[in-house]
């Protein structure tokens, strides 16, 4: 390939023209190391045996830090202790439908339509400010190159539930269709004195159309289009219990909480677009819009007082020894809807060995959000009887539009290689108040930032190395009183090593946050005003250590695969603050929300048409719950999962996964309001099908 000069003048006039989508990636050895280490094939048969619809050791092995989450409810992940600005993404577009204006929001997809999973810490300045602080990407099922593909999944556990689904597609000439459905239902025997269920409902519809060039076309091109539904429905307390409580039975809950439940339902349509201008340039341009709504009610309050631990102790003896004159009880309640809409395109072009790429994204986002209060009457035969309506204290409308744009130029020179990329968003946002006595400001402001980065890379056979530095930046939310943006000067050292089955990686890296952002996250109890903020942490040092192992032995008749992912944080506060969230906190201690030390461990044997395989996730000490005291932390645990399967045909399988075998241990929250057990051990029996 013959070298021509390369002018940073054709990349500014073509920026303004070609923008993005990742089916077009030019990957640096920073990202090419990621994928390496932080990728996980969820069809591989060490996964796949699984066969999770959502899972957070899958999401563990892939490198992202979980947050311990109930039953029935989305995983929560940050990275470097970034809770705002790591973005979670599907196909290259954003999964979370107002990513700007809806920061205490957390949507994950259906593992079982979805084919990859990877993360990424240091991501890309074409990712734009939303994917500044780290980047969850999934890659939906695809389309069956085949005229007709079928998979069909059933299963049942021991606790009654039921989880079925089927993807069918296929492709005739230059036409391709896919169709997944797929249904979950689990119901739990909770309550203290009084038996409850806690049911469980969610069905998801994903559905793919596309085709290829037009007849006659000058340019070789593809066009996808894809439409995606959820819908859930959860009846589940999440009041908790007192530690008193949890030592007897970490999966009971309280019978006043037996009123939580929340509804949602999400629909998102992407058409994509790719055309292949030359050899050495290709373009890709998604449009995309996707709306959620969601209604929910979590008892929260006593006597109008959010509920603390002694609170929680009084509703634990009432519920011993209920009095006459009953308790006064009020739950939080929620009624929201989302939606966004935006334009993005990626340009990829070649000049001799070195490699461009170009970047817009235009967003706009809105949340219309009702929160208030509804107050119950807990008698002395402990059925709860609302005596007031749903009353929304507080009603207010969020706006954002974004307009970002980047240049990234790969600089190839024989084993090394140079990147430097330049990134600017500018982002503008408002908030309408409906209700004139909220406690709330109305805003409008806008604010712009740049993020430029560098690396420079090696690589030699099987070995890559690659320092790279960047800044991050990420707008303030509409809740910010103090609309100040989340700054973070980062570094990263990562080496990294492939041969056949055999890979590993190790990255060192520091982030010196100017101001990061905290919002209301799972395991906070937050009222229907705190919900509303977003409060600021000046000065953050976070300084961390990843290392993963990946291997595969295989002999004549077993192999062994083997995949480890240990991840080690420090994130420390600079300075003694307090904020309406998190209360007060000394300087030098560590960020709640962050275990210093997280370990992934998947492995097994594949025998023939037999497998075993176990996977875990250990988390260190966490304590992201207020006050930052002992008696309110999660300890360390383990959560392990095993399963089995034997392939009686090429087309047929039976598999057996046990869930949370060390389930007297695991908690889920600790949070003022107390402990909250996961589910406890639950064992699953199903069927796999391929045609």
């Amino acid at each position: 390939m013959s070298n021509h000069p390369f002018s940073l003048s054709v990349i500014a006039a073509a920026v303004l023209y070609v923008c993005h989508s990742t089916n077009a990636v030019a990957e640096t050895v920073t990202e090419s190391i990621d994928n390496i280490n932080n990728q996980l094939d969820l069809q591989q048969s060490s996964v796949s045996l699984f066969h999770y619809r959502q899972n957070d050791i899958a999401l563990g092995l892939t490198g992202a830090t979980i947050l311990p989450q109930a039953p029935h409810q989305d995983v929560t992940i940050t990275h470097a202790s970034a809770t705002d600005g790591v973005a979670i993404l599907q196909d290259g577009v954003f999964f979370s439908p107002a990513p700007y204006s809806g920061t205490q929001l957390v949507l994950q997809p259906n593992l079982k339509q979805q084919q990859k999973v990877s993360f990424t810490g240091m991501t890309s300045v074409t990712e734009s400010s939303q994917a500044a602080f780290g980047k969850l990407d999934y890659q939906s099922v695809q389309i069956s190159p085949n005229k007709y593909a079928t998979d069909i999944n059933l299963e049942g556990s021991d606790n009654s539930a039921i989880n079925g689904g089927v993807i069918v597609s296929g492709t005739t000439k230059q036409n391709g269709m896919l169709l997944a459905l797929d249904y979950q239902s689990a119901s739990d025997d909770v309550g203290y004195r009084v038996p409850r269920d806690a049911d469980s409902t969610q069905k998801d519809i994903l559905f793919k159309i596309a085709a290829e060039s037009l007849p006659g076309a000058r340019n070789q091109q593809t066009t996808e289009f894809s439409y995606q539904y959820s819908s859930q429905d959860v009846d589940r307390g999440s009041l908790g219990l007192t530690s008193i409580d949890f030592a007897l039975n970490p999966a009971q809950l309280y019978s006043a909480a037996s009123t939580d439940n929340i509804e949602d339902e999400r629909q998102r349509y992407v058409l994509a677009h790719k055309v292949i201008l030359s050899s050495t340039s290709t373009m890709a341009t998604d449009f995309y819009y996707q709306s959620y709504s969601q209604q929910s009610q979590d008892m929260r309050f006593v006597d109008g007082i959010q509920i603390d631990g002694a609170l929680l102790s009084g509703i634990a003896m009432f519920e011993v020894a209920p009095t006459a004159d009953g308790m006064n009880l009020g739950s939080l309640t929620q009624n929201n809807d989302f939606s966004g809409f935006g334009i993005q395109t990626k340009g990829v072009s070649m000049y001799g060995q070195h490699q461009v790429t170009y970047t817009a994204r235009y967003h706009t986002d809105k949340a219309e959000m009702r929160l208030g209060q509804r107050e119950w009457l807990w008698g002395n035969d402990l059925l709860l009887t609302p005596t007031t309506d749903d009353e929304y204290a507080l009603t207010y409308t969020d706006d954002a539009s974004v307009y970002s744009s980047a240049v990234d130029t790969k600089l190839n020179y024989g084993q090394w290689s140079i990147n430097l990329g330049l990134g600017y968003e500018h982002v503008s946002v408002s908030r309408e108040l409906d209700d004139a006595d909220a406690s709330i400001n109305a805003v409008d402001f806008s604010d712009d930032g740049w993020s430029p980065s560098i690396e420079v890379a090696y690589q030699s056979g099987a070995w890559s190395a690659a320092l790279q530095a960047k800044q991050a930046w990420t707008a303030a939310s509409a809740g910010n009183v103090e609309q100040t943006a989340q700054k973070a000067l980062q570094y990263q050292l990562a080496l990294g090593y492939q041969q056949d089955a055999f890979s590993i990686a190790i990255s060192g890296y520091m982030h010196d946050y100017d101001n990061q952002h905290l919002s209301c996250i799972q395991g906070m109890v937050c009222d229907y005003e705190q919900i509303s903020l977003q409060e600021n942490i000046s000065d953050v040092s976070v300084v961390g250590a990843d290392f993963s192992l990946a291997y595969g032995l295989t002999f004549d008749h077993f192999s062994i695969p083997f995949k480890a992912k240990y991840q080690f944080t420090q994130a420390e506060t600079d300075n003694a603050d307090c904020n309406d969230l998190m209360g007060c906190f000394a300087a030098d201690s560590q960020l709640p929300w962050v275990p210093e030390q997280q370990l992934t461990l998947s492995s097994g044997v594949i025998y023939g048409d037999v497998s075993i395989m176990a996977q875990a996730l250990y988390q260190s000490e966490l304590g992201y719950q207020g006050a930052f005291t002992n008696d309110r932390a999660i300890d360390s645990q383990w959560k392990v999962d095993i399963a089995a399967a034997y392939h009686f045909s090429e087309q047929h399988e039976l598999y057996v996964r046990v869930e949370n075998v060390l389930d007297e241990d695991l908690v889920a929250n600790s949070t003022i309001m107390g402990y909250q057990g996961q589910s406890e051990m639950t064992t699953y029996f199903g069927y796999q099908g391929h045609f």
